[in-house]
């Protein structure tokens, strides 16, 4: 709806309320002329009567005269008083008309959400420009506040157009950015729902589950890829991709089998070749019941042991961060959830991470890798920030946004440049 008919439509609810209140009004004014035409009609009657009665000698002229004059006296009585009492009317009801009609505004303004729909309407006038800079590879200069508007624009452009996939697939990437992960899948499964042949979509609906650490999730990446392979089987990123999602389920024959593909293939000292190459280690280990003595979590929703923490001195810009947690928050955190570990910008007031990682509730204390791998957006590493303040929060829902009763921790620190640095943080702070 336009802004032109929203108006017209305000405006034709408030002249039905005004008629609404000016009817009864209108309709005792009506009455009360009818009721004076009505005595004045009974007056005349009386009269030709009593002509009647002074002809028959029923009554003589004087008592006639009295008659009349008593007649004449009330009917100019009655005109006074019907003249009074609806000459008052006029101010209780337009006093009650405006009543009514600002009562109606403020009702209706408060339940309405005025500055939502003008920060709707905002938000599409801005997805021009917002477009333009995200396609001109600016992204790392939208702020939180810019990617909301812009997914809010998309959103109701999809109300207009929903059998655009290609704005279901954009939605879902900017959900993602924003940590809202069970919206972006469902986002992006519109777009290959839309368009099922489409291979762009699948890899990012394979990316969008990759990043939720769920099990089920996992698995369903796995399929998505093991169907793109087919087709496409010496397509290396799809085999890497593969090989990642098996190493987190604990999936030693596609492990192998696609990390063996690109493994040749990747630079040397590349960061997640080397954890594909030590999980690969670790599961053979397992599967040959040799005991492997190191200090690595247990990934509880897979039931296998997940990678150590590598701490290298690669040419990756990073932190090894080292959470634990005090005592107080320990007796508050939930029995299951995520801890997310993430990277903002310590200098500006941008608020979009760097760089995050998110993974299922475990014992504490924990290492978690937080490097140049893990930006949400490949314009926006840690590699263009000097200094960052690095929260870790324990979340029970999974989502990066804050929700009251959550726990987390900060510290601020400097970035070295290609340099990965030991960082400790302890979570104590309880979110309201």
């Amino acid at each position: 709806m336009s802004w032109t008919e929203f108006y017209i439509v305000v405006s034709g609810l408030i002249t039905l309320v005004l008629m609404l209140l000016a009817f009864p009004w209108l309709r005792r004014k009506n009455h009360a002329k009818a009721d004076n035409l009505s005595n004045t009609q009974i007056v005349k009657q009386r009269l030709q009567e009593l002509e009647r009665e002074v002809q028959e000698g029923l009554i003589t002229e004087h008592d006639m005269r009295v008659a009349v004059d008593e007649l004449k006296v009330a009917l100019v009585d009655e005109s006074s008083f019907e003249s009074t009492r609806t000459g008052t009317a006029g101010l209780p009801l337009l006093i009650g008309g405006l009543v009514a009609v600002v009562a109606g505004v403020v009702v209706y303004a408060s339940v309405n959400q005025f500055s939502q729909v003008q920060r709707a309407s905002d938000a599409i006038a801005a997805l021009p420009e917002l477009s333009a800079q995200l396609a001109s590879g600016n992204g790392s200069d939208l702020g939180p506040e810019d990617v909301a508007n812009l997914a809010l624009a998309i959103r109701q452009r999809l109300r207009e157009a929903p059998e655009d996939d290609t704005g279901w697939l954009y939605l879902g990437r900017l959900m993602l950015s924003l940590g809202q992960e069970v919206q972006a899948i469902e986002a992006i499964d519109k777009a290959v729902a839309l368009k099922p042949g489409n291979t762009s979509h699948q890899i990012t609906l394979a990316q969008a589950l990759m990043t939720t650490g769920d099990v089920n999730n996992l698995n369903r990446a796995q399929g998505v890829l093991k169907g793109l392979l087919r087709s496409t089987p010496e397509n290396d990123n799809l085999a890497l991709m593969m090989a990642v999602v098996s190493a987190q389920l604990g999936d030693l024959e596609n492990l192998t089998r696609y990390y063996g593909q690109v493994k040749d293939k990747l630079p040397a000292g590349n960061n997640i070749g080397q954890r594909l190459a030590m999980r690969e280690q670790e599961l053979q280990a397992q599967d040959g019941q040799v005991l492997v003595l190191d200090n690595s979590p247990i990934d509880e929703s897979s039931g296998t042991q997940a990678p150590a923490i590598e701490k290298t001195t690669s040419t990756k810009t990073g932190f090894n961060i080292t959470v634990n947690v005090s005592d107080e928050a320990r007796s508050a955190l939930p029995q299951s959830g995520f801890l997310i570990v993430f990277a903002q910008d310590a200098n500006s007031e941008n608020r979009m991470p760097a760089a995050v990682v998110k993974i299922p509730l475990q014992d504490f204390p924990v290492t978690i890798a937080l490097d140049t791998d893990n930006a949400m957006m490949p314009q926006y590493t840690l590699d263009s920030l000097s200094k960052v303040t690095l929260t870790a929060r324990v979340s029970a829902d999974g989502d990066v946004s804050v929700s009251p009763g959550e726990w987390e921790g900060s510290q601020v620190t400097e970035v070295a440049p290609q340099n990965v640095k030991d960082i400790n943080v302890m979570i104590e702070k309880e979110l309201l």
